[in-house]
């Protein structure tokens, strides 16, 4: 799936074992370290830039060193680094629902034939039980 934030199109597959495995944790440390930034002392700036600190360490571990730097071009708007973060979390979703609709598609298929399995037909006088 691409995904374009920023005018920087990247290449995310939410279904594949190994992107995830590298997605996952680096998105929950990313999570951590922002809510981190939020209670530590010191200034509001400092505060922005270790989250964007957070921000540009997640792209990077994910999609690639440079990822951030392409992304950002130096801006330090936290603004804008949450809502790239947030473009990602809803291109997961949106892909975690597709694949939801598709495999309910199949298990439904499954549960309607099981119980048919159990159905006997009707005999001439007899009520239908199983």
């Amino acid at each position: 799936m691409n995904i374009e934030i920023n005018g920087v199109t990247l290449q995310a597959d939410f279904m594949d074992a190994d992107f995830m495995e590298v997605l996952e944790p680096s998105i929950n440390k990313m999570k951590e370290e922002i809510n981190a930034s939020k209670t530590m002392q010191g200034s509001v700036a400092a505060r922005y830039r270790a989250m964007n600190q957070a921000v540009e360490l997640f792209f990077d571990e994910v999609f690639g060193e440079g990822t951030s730097d392409s992304i950002f071009q130096g801006g330090k708007n936290v603004m804008v680094h949450l809502e790239a973060v947030a473009q990602i979390e809803e291109a997961q979703r949106a892909e975690r629902k597709e694949f939801s609709n598709f495999s309910n598609k199949y298990t439904q298929r499954q549960s309607s034939f099981q119980s048919m399995q159990g159905y006997k037909k009707k005999e001439k006088g007899q009520l239908n039980r199983t």
